[in-house]
C-alpha cells in the first residue's frame, strides 16, 4: 500500500496503536495488531466522544483527589 493510499489513521483506545487507515476498509473492522480489539478512526465522531469521557473521567477524578 502506497502512503497516498491512506487519509489520516485508525487508533485503538485501548492500548494507544496508531496505524495507517486503509481506503476501503472502516477502522472499526480492523483489529488491533497489539491487543487485537477493534480500532477507531482518529478525529472520527465516536474518537471525539471518547475523548470527551475520558475528559469528564479524569476531571472527576482530580476533583476526587482534591479534597483528600
Amino acid at each position: 500500500m502506497e502512503p497516498t493510499d491512506c487519509n489520516g489513521y485508525c487508533i485503538c483506545v485501548h492500548c494507544n496503536l496508531r496505524i495507517l487507515h486503509a481506503v476501503g476498509t472502516p477502522c472499526r473492522e480492523t483489529m488491533c495488531p497489539q491487543c487485537g480489539k477493534k480500532m477507531m478512526r482518529e478525529g472520527s465522531y465516536h474518537h471525539q466522544l471518547y475523548l470527551q469521557k475520558l475528559g469528564e473521567i479524569n476531571h472527576e477524578s482530580s476533583s476526587t483527589n482534591k479534597g483528600k
